[in-house]
């Protein structure tokens, strides 16, 4: 293996930006555990849960714009690129708002969360749309410090606009609130760092094969996001609210390792993506990119075994013994699918990807496994792992051309 220096480059800014990034989502979470009853933050986990399903929009738009943006060398032409995905962007999410506004009756009932909460929920899907044409343009450029920045200031509104809401007694409300005035203003200094770009004169840009790109990438990201978003909804259906809080806590620490972990992806795509015509090239910008992964969750799962209590008791302020039991548990299902989701960005850069409609049984085969071990919080993380490790296998055998 040959060390590849800009992914190592690119890979050490978005870690540490990144994880800034989490640790403030991380204080954002610490914060809100505290001030909330467990109750409460279980219906906040859930919230959030939904939001994290919206982001297969964000992250399928990003990964698009991304890999189109890391080959145009043209100012203008990204200009163009920019100006037409927006457009088309923002119209389709009014259209998804609507929608939403009508699954999201039922939707409240069966998770026994009111309505008014759900369609607050729903307001952060604006930003899911539009936001990453910028965030992907800047990542496909490798303007990787700008779109660490931009994750930052978006991480600082919504951990302080929220804790100053809940603390005046908006509670739920405050910390959705919160989390939408962040993703809109992180938007919007977004601009900040393609200003260039926003300055040339504008050219048309040929963008011939990008619906029939999007058409996979949507369909993979999100099969990946609902993957391991679902466990904590579907605990909340099966589970007392009590125990879906205890999990909900759980969950969202295991989940550390998959956004801890995904700037090492984000920084090997528009690499390999520039170097795919180069196969031997692009295979080393992986096996670089999975050595480095590998040794993160490594770290991240020693932490988990050893540690389970102190963990906990730093993160919810409470001595949780259920939740220590299971976090590791957790942490193995999280840790295969940040490796999945790596291999998969890995195929989306190269555009060849091979039968990804088949992953979505990989959701229906996690729905029944979580459904029906649902004896204990012991056992449904164990039928999570199981879940996990299938889906790894499904994205290995999509690694074949």
């Amino acid at each position: 293996m040959l060390v590849n220096k800009k992914l190592l480059k690119g890979s050490i800014i978005l870690l540490v930006s990144f994880n800034i990034y989490n640790a403030l989502n991380f204080f954002f979470h610490f914060a809100m555990v505290r001030m909330m009853e467990v109750v409460e933050y279980g219906i906040l986990a859930s919230l959030f849960s939904i939001i994290y399903i919206f982001g297969v929009f964000t992250e399928s738009i990003q990964v698009v714009i991304a890999k189109y943006s890391s080959r145009e060398k043209k100012g203008g032409k990204l200009k163009n690129i920019l100006r037409k995905s927006l457009r088309k962007s923002f119209n389709i999410s009014l259209l998804v708002l609507l929608l939403y506004s009508f699954v999201a009756i039922p939707l409240s009932f069966l998770m026994k969360i009111s309505y008014p909460l759900m369609l607050l929920n729903g307001s952060i899907l604006i930003f899911s749309f539009v936001s990453p044409i910028t965030r992907g343009i800047l990542q496909g450029r490798k303007r990787f410090s700008a779109l660490g920045i931009n994750m930052i200031f978006e991480s600082i509104i919504k951990l302080s606009v929220s804790i100053l809401l809940v603390y005046f007694g908006w509670s739920i409300y405050g910390a959705l609130i919160g989390s939408t005035l962040g993703a809109g203003g992180a938007f919007i200094l977004s601009f900040v760092g393609i200003r260039d770009i926003t300055k040339e004169k504008e050219v048309n840009a040929s963008t011939e094969g990008i619906y029939g790109y999007t058409k996979p990438t949507l369909f993979i990201i999100t099969a990946i996001l609902i993957f391991y978003s679902l466990d904590v909804i579907v605990a909340k259906i099966f589970f007392s609210e009590e125990l879906a809080g205890i999990y909900a806590v759980s969950s969202i620490l295991a989940k550390i390792i998959f956004f801890g972990t995904q700037p090492i992806s984000r920084a090997m795509f528009p690499i390999s993506a520039e170097n795919n015509e180069n196969k031997k090239k692009s295979e080393n910008i992986f096996i670089n990119a999975f050595t480095i992964l590998t040794i993160c969750i490594v770290v991240a799962l020693t932490l988990f075994y050893l540690f389970p209590e102190l963990i906990i008791k730093i993160f919810s302020g409470k001595e949780i013994e259920k939740s220590a039991e299971i976090l590791f548990y957790l942490g193995i299902a999280i840790s295969l699918m940040s490796l999945s989701n790596l291999i998969i960005l890995y195929k989306l850069s190269l555009g060849k990807i091979k039968g990804y409609p088949y992953l979505f049984i990989f959701i229906i085969l996690e729905i029944f496994l979580l459904s029906f071990f649902s004896k204990d919080l012991v056992q449904f993380s164990i039928a999570f792992i199981t879940a996990s490790a299938i889906f790894f296998w499904g994205s290995i055998l999509l690694m074949n051309d």
